[in-house]
């Protein structure tokens, strides 16, 4: 392929361009955006054997490297993105729902409706939310469920040279122990209710964890569990914590629609108390919260429950989009950054939203938080998704000895302020092509 000229590519959105693996490769642009540091004007990107080796003024990279020079023009280069919860299995129910005002009742009508997705129709819609994924920028996604879907990001159909990375995290929801705590902690994954060995990841880049459904669907004691095997194995812990009122409800005062669903499931009367405390202090009494645990959502949380997030460590996936097509509110984002909580960013599932895109998740938060800075909405949605998953070391941000993997971005010629701003909300419209070194 001839390099000499990109302007191709920016009349093509989302091109892939690949460079040979063992080229010594400068790619410079109007902007780079490492994340980890302020913006870069005229900067450049060095990479060598899909590394990225060098990041800083073109000037200065150009003086320090003999190598082939691709110029992006008046374009930002930034990290590719990170999807850190979405529910992929749930692909079928793209466009099922129309917006809720009940949580409970959609959780209700969402297990309905998944019971009755034909076998047929989980691979053809998982593998084309798999390439939407792509076309938006992802390249990395926390995935929750209970299907093997991971070969499928690896598939030719859908392009299996992106490098997809992650974790997949098999979801329990378990209201009544009935042993399950000895089982997880000396186990792998459930399938179909019984425990199996570790599913086959295909690939090192993704990783096996366990996560729990939410604080009012998995009995303490294999919360614990959970947590402990997570633990373990080095592997972050994730759960859904305070979405709705209904949750507040039940766990703080025992009463609510959720009642009605755990009689309808059979899982009423629970054989344990309910702790009758918000579900971020619950999960604080039993030891569950640190740097390596997600919580996602957190929509109905006060201060005190953001003052122990903050304490413990433990980091935020917010999910603008689907909390408002839930109707449950929005999260106190900027609250939660200015108590200093790590941030990310995840799609949830299409039965929820109408798109699995990053920078639309990013454009809805600066809306729903206009006074959050537009470097910490960019952030969560790249270097804080890295740190939720565990993957900081190989993507979210451009710096020596990441993944040679970014975006380009149509920018024109936007200023120092106004870089990020242009990110946040002209992305999804402006990712021109991706680079992979």
């Amino acid at each position: 392929m001839n390099f000499e000229s990109v302007s191709s590519y920016i009349k093509s959105p989302n091109s892939q361009i690949t460079e040979s693996p063992n080229s010594l490769c400068l790619h410079i642009a109007r902007w780079v955006v490492p994340v980890s540091r302020h913006p870069i004007e005229n900067g450049a990107i060095a990479t060598f054997k899909g590394k990225i080796i060098d990041v800083g003024p073109a000037s200065e990279i150009r003086s320090s490297y003999s190598a082939d020079i691709k110029d992006h023009g008046d374009s930002i280069l930034c990290p590719a993105l990170i999807n850190t919860h979405s529910h992929l299995e749930l692909s079928p129910l793209k466009r099922h729902f129309s917006p809720s005002s009940s949580f409970v009742g959609w959780v209700r009508s969402l297990v309905e409706a998944r019971d009755q997705i034909r076998a047929e129709d989980w691979v053809p819609a998982i593998s084309s939310a798999i390439r939407e994924m792509r076309k938006n920028g992802i390249i990395a996604v926390g995935d929750v469920g209970n299907l093997d879907i991971i070969p499928l990001f690896f598939s030719s159909k859908n392009d299996g040279t992106w490098p997809f990375s992650g974790i997949f995290f098999h979801e329990l929801i378990c209201p009544a122990p009935n042993g399950a705590e000895e089982e997880i902690f000396l186990s792998a994954p459930f399938v179909n209710g019984k425990i199996n060995e570790p599913m086959d990841i295909p690939r090192p880049s993704f990783h096996y964890s366990f996560s729990a459904h939410a604080p009012y669907s998995v009995a303490p004691s294999v919360l614990k569990a959970i947590k402990a095997w997570d633990r373990s194995h080095n592997m972050p812990f994730s759960i859904h914590v305070a979405e709705s009122e209904d949750e507040i409800e039940f766990l703080q005062g025992g009463h609510g629609p959720l009642i009605e669903l755990m009689k309808e499931k059979g899982h009423w009367p629970l054989d344990y108390d309910l702790p009758k405390v918000s579900p971020v202090r619950y999960l604080e009494s039993l030891g569950l919260l640190d740097r390596h645990t997600v919580c996602v959502h957190c929509v109905q949380v006060d201060r005190d429950d953001i003052a122990i997030l903050a304490k413990t460590g433990a980091g935020v996936c917010l999910c603008p989009r689907s909390n408002m097509f839930l109707g449950v509110g929005a999260a106190p984002s900027e609250e939660l950054y200015a108590a200093g909580v790590s941030l990310a960013l995840g799609t949830d599932s299409l039965a929820s939203n109408d798109q699995l895109s990053i920078f639309a998740e990013m454009a809805s938060l600066s809306e729903v938080a206009p006074c959050l800075p537009p470097e910490a909405i960019f952030r969560a949605g790249t270097r804080g998704g890295a740190k939720a998953l565990g993957i900081s070391g190989e993507v979210g941000s451009l710096a020596e000895g990441k993944n040679a993997t970014f975006l380009s971005v149509e920018s024109g010629p936007v200023g120092v302020k106004e870089v990020l701003e242009f990110l946040v909300h002209e992305g999804y419209k402006k990712l021109g092509y991706w680079i992979i070194g």
